[in-house]
């Protein structure tokens, strides 16, 4: 006698969490579920022992904590939950959850729900209640024609989870044929669907198939039928006690496959029976099933591949009889960490066994673990070598940052974050930054980073580097980093230059903060250079905006110019051709007539023309006369 074992058998992740989760609050009294936790009257009355009762109302309860049950309930049992007082504990599928999720925003949006699955099935029903109880059921594509689907509204297809994918597709092929317009989502959990293929692949080669599973459970009859089309010898047994041993010979073939709520006992349980039935090498079965699957211990390291990510967990495929978990807490001790960003399915991850339990059909695994050892001899190595880690800040403590890398946690002291003193930390949280590790203590679990060090190399090249290309009457664009009363710093991109008042303008400057604020561009020319004292004198005064370009040009003489009188003085008065420029109009020149004192004649602020007599550009002096215009108007 041969035998065949699924190794998809058993509990599947969602399953396998929900009876975690009960087991994980039994200390919770009085503890509920509503419904039946999972469809496996076997395990539903071992609970009722550990005084977890099935609900199906919570009109008479009162108090107490309810686990919703793994296949979902309608969005209306947690409004009453709610109103109720009571507190729940969610246990529902994350794949479920992803349709409740689906089919609300879609009915929100004003998509007509159409949902393919047994009307009657808990889970089928838990999902109508999230579309309002508006949404149509449907088995099978003849179903479309008598349930009065609109063609004019757009529709949101999904399906129960361990629905046929085939039957799906026709279904979908069938909408898109009547022209109807479908955003289908295919909602059957790969789970789900890993355990029909496979279910397939062993009936096609046996004589004889054991489905073993609930008489309820959707997914278990949807293998014994799968089976029976490709066996016609295929028996559906709940338990060992349905097991008719008188159906098998000695010479049979034999494959077996469970549903997912089927416990690893009870698979167990059905293979010691059959250890009556020997073949002619005396093997048996018991024998037979250790070597189907792998065997796991705690504290074992394991390579498996990723079948599913939700936002709290990971299911590994570790080819052994339930697929092992790994919830967020044990992916990284990065809190911040999305699991849909760093993993996908299909990914092969190495992790660290937890904890193995056969009866609840439960591995559970830590990938930080094994991380942590290997990120431990990288940071080791790194701060003997003085070498740079790049790692993410993911916590704000007193005195500084936790970052992390290589999954290990490293703190990097306020002192030394920054070249200057930073009195925000918050700006840092959740970037990558680059370090170098000056403490490593792993007995003390104290490991110290500086990022300063690192900086301070940097500027310091970038500053060579700078001095190397500055030279004397280049002009370059900087920042003003800084302001003082007698002129600006401008940072140059690594090294500060100073830009003296009196080279700010040629015009007169009172105050600097009048023209420049920090953080203001400018382009300046570099007018002095001390590259060994790494001293730099700026200007931004060039000869295309000197006034006094080309002063002959713009004023000849005996030209006639405006202006305004912009101060008086005993010898005359100054008047203010443009900003930078001003002419003296010496007091003889005021009028045609003898003049005591200029402000006789004159006021400050009036405006007035004047003839041009004289020009010195060197010594920037011009000279004006009133009294010419007189004489030739007279």
């Amino acid at each position: 006698m041969e035998i065949i074992v699924a190794s998809t058998a058993g509990f599947c992740f969602g399953v396998n969490k929900a009876i975690n989760m009960v087991y994980d609050n039994l200390d919770k009294k009085p503890l509920y579920t509503y419904g039946p936790i999972i469809h496996n009257s076997q395990v539903v009355e071992e609970l009722k022992k550990k005084n977890v009762l099935p609900i199906n109302s919570i009109e008479d309860i009162n108090k107490g904590t309810i686990v919703i049950r793994s296949h979902g309930v309608p969005k209306s049992i947690y409004e009453n939950i709610k109103e109720k007082g009571l507190k729940y504990i969610d246990a529902t599928c994350p794949y479920v959850k992803r349709i409740h999720k689906i089919v609300y925003e879609h009915s929100k949006k004003g998509y007509q729900i159409v949902i393919i699955g047994d009307r009657n099935h808990p889970e089928v029903k838990g999902i109508e209640g999230w579309s309002n109880n508006t949404a149509f059921i449907i088995e099978n594509d003849r179903d479309i024609e008598k349930i009065g689907i609109k063609n004019d509204i757009p529709i949101c297809l999904v399906s129960q989870t361990t629905y046929r994918e085939d039957k799906f597709n026709d279904i979908l092929k069938t909408f898109k044929n009547k022209n109807y317009k479908v955003e289908a989502f295919n909602t059957i959990c790969k789970a789900t669907f890993n355990r029909q293929q496979e279910a397939i692949k062993i009936a096609k080669t046996v004589n004889k198939m054991i489905v073993i599973g609930g008489k309820n459970s959707s997914n278990t009859k949807k293998l014994y039928e799968i089976c029976k089309q490709y066996c016609n010898n295929t028996y559906h047994i709940e338990t060992v006690k349905d097991l008719k041993l008188n159906n098998f010979k000695s010479n049979d073939k034999i494959g077996i496959t469970a549903g997912a709520s089927t416990p690893a006992r009870i698979i167990k349980e059905v293979i010691a029976k059959m250890n009556d039935l020997q073949n002619t090498n005396n093997e048996n079965f018991e024998e037979l099933l250790n070597q189907s699957f792998i065997s796991l211990r705690s504290g074992q390291i394991v390579k498996g591949t990723v079948i599913n990510i939700t936002d709290t967990e990971v299911s590994v495929n570790l080819g052994y009889k339930s697929d092992g978990i790994i919830s967020k807490s044990e992916f990284s001790n990065d809190p911040t960490l999305n699991l849909q960003d760093v993993v996908n399915v299909g990914d092969e991850i190495e992790a660290y066994i937890l904890r193995v339990n056969d009866m609840e059909g439960i591995v559970e695994l830590s990938k930080k673990r094994v991380d942590t050892q290997k990120g431990l001899e990288i940071v080791k190595e790194a701060y003997e070598n003085k070498t740079i880690l790049k790692g993410k800040v993911i916590e704000i403590v007193k005195g500084g940052i936790i970052a992390i890398s290589n999954e290990i946690k490293i703190f990097i002291p306020m002192s030394l974050i920054e070249e200057r003193f930073v009195k925000d930390l918050n700006s840092f949280l959740g970037k990558t930054v680059e370090f170098k590790v000056i403490e490593f203590d792993k007995k003390r679990k104290r490991i110290i980073g500086d990022r300063k060090q690192i900086l301070i190399e940097e500027s310091n090249m970038k500053k060579q580097q700078l001095l190397n290309e500055l030279e004397i009457g280049k002009k370059v664009k900087g920042i003003v980093s800084n302001i003082t009363d007698f002129g600006a710093f401008v940072d140059l991109g690594g090294i500060d230059g100073l830009l003296h008042i009196s080279q700010i303008s040629w015009n007169r400057i009172n105050k600097v903060d009048d023209v420049l604020k920090i953080g203001q561009e400018v382009e300046v020319e570099i007018i002095e250079l001390d590259k060994e004292k790494e001293k730099i004198a700026l200007s931004m005064k060039t000869e295309e905006n000197n006034p006094w370009f080309k002063i002959e040009e713009k004023y000849p003489v005996d030209s006639v110019v405006k202006g305004k009188i912009v101060r008086l003085v005993p010898f005359g008065a100054f008047m203010e051709l443009e900003p930078g420029v001003d002419g003296l109009i010496h007091v003889s020149q005021i009028a045609n007539k003898y003049v005591n004192k200029p402000e006789d004649e004159l006021k400050v602020g009036e405006i007035i023309e004047a003839k041009v007599l004289k020009i010195d550009p060197e010594h920037k002096k011009i000279t004006l006369s009133k009294k010419q215009l007189e004489d030739n108007i007279s």
